[in-house]
């Protein structure tokens, strides 16, 4: 039935959480929890600003941008100095991600089955490119959000791998880390796969996941 598998990077192939909080702890000098609240926070207004972007209609900004801008918000909001010699060094987190403990084996079994694997992700492309070498999955084609100059969960996001492979709708099936993806790829009418480590709702039922995991492994069942 399916012949392409794309994959939320951020949430449902990467320990993004995991993999920022030493890094914030080396450049802040925090302990492990008020490192990972100033990465949360971080995350959270990014989250917040792609979808205000989507919205607004003042045009589409990069996902670069838009993460330094919400860089800056959390800086303010845990009223703090930093040079810019650290905003530089936790802006390069966004590139040196790892990856689910299960994720490596889980692609590539995948791509053993005959399957092509896809990142589709908010990402600019030049941020997304480099979590092929820190995460150690080489994806077939990455889709980056730049392309549709629009945000998940935008339906316009959802089409760029029909548009750039040329491959049906029913081919596809998006394996999505969060709330806001599952939502954005069934309102696009894509199949989808939730990867829901934290067991979170939808929240509209008509929007539910064809497939509901607590981890990446569960995925084989249903290729």
């Amino acid at each position: 039935m399916y012949k392409l598998i794309t994959f939320d990077i951020y949430s449902a192939s990467l320990d993004i959480n995991g993999s920022a909080t030493p890094i914030v702890k080396e450049v802040l000098g925090w302990d492990d929890e008020k490192s990972l609240e100033f990465f949360k926070t971080w995350r959270a207004q990014q989250w917040n600003f792609l979808l205000l972007n989507n919205s607004m209609s003042v045009g589409f900004e990069s996902y670069r941008s838009i993460t330094t801008k919400s860089l800056e918000y959390a800086i303010k909001k845990f009223e703090i100095s930093l040079t810019e010699e650290q905003k530089n060094r936790l802006m390069e987190i966004w590139g040196s991600f790892k990856a689910w403990p299960e994720a490596k084996e889980v692609i590539a079994e995948i791509k053993r089955r005959g399957y092509k694997v896809a990142m589709l992700s908010n990402g600019d492309k030049d941020m997304l490119e480099p979590l092929q070498s820190s995460s150690g999955i080489q994806f077939d084609y990455v889709f980056s959000a730049e392309s549709a100059k629009a945000y998940k969960p935008s339906a316009s996001v959802y089409d760029i791998p029909f548009l750039e492979t040329g491959i049906k709708k029913e081919e596809m099936l998006h394996v999505a880390g969060s709330m806001f993806d599952v939502m954005g790829a069934k309102a696009a009418g894509c199949n989808c796969a939730w990867s829901n480590r934290y067991s979170d709702y939808v929240l509209d039922p008509k929007f539910e996941p064809d497939y509901n995991m607590k981890s990446l492994s569960e995925l084989l069942n249903f290729l």
